[in-house]
């Protein structure tokens, strides 16, 4: 996944990546609109790529999206 789009849909769009997140759909949307996740929601991103198998999903690659140099 190259962008932060394409990693909100990786957990199966808007409505399931918000539920990682504890926030709502709109949310989740916006943070794709923007390309940009805010760090406090790292560690439960991080946590529920592991725990759905969505691999590659850590803080250097978050980083790397938000820099966009995702090799």
């Amino acid at each position: 996944m190259n962008t932060i789009g394409a990693l909100i849909d990786a957990f199966g769009g808007n409505t399931k990546f918000a539920s990682v997140i504890g926030k709502n759909a709109s949310t989740a949307s916006e943070m794709k609109r923007r390309e940009s996740i805010p760090i406090d929601y790292w560690p439960a991103i991080i946590e529920a790529a592991a725990d759905k198998g969505i691999p590659g999903v850590d803080a250097d690659r978050l980083m790397r999206l938000h820099l966009r140099e995702v090799a």
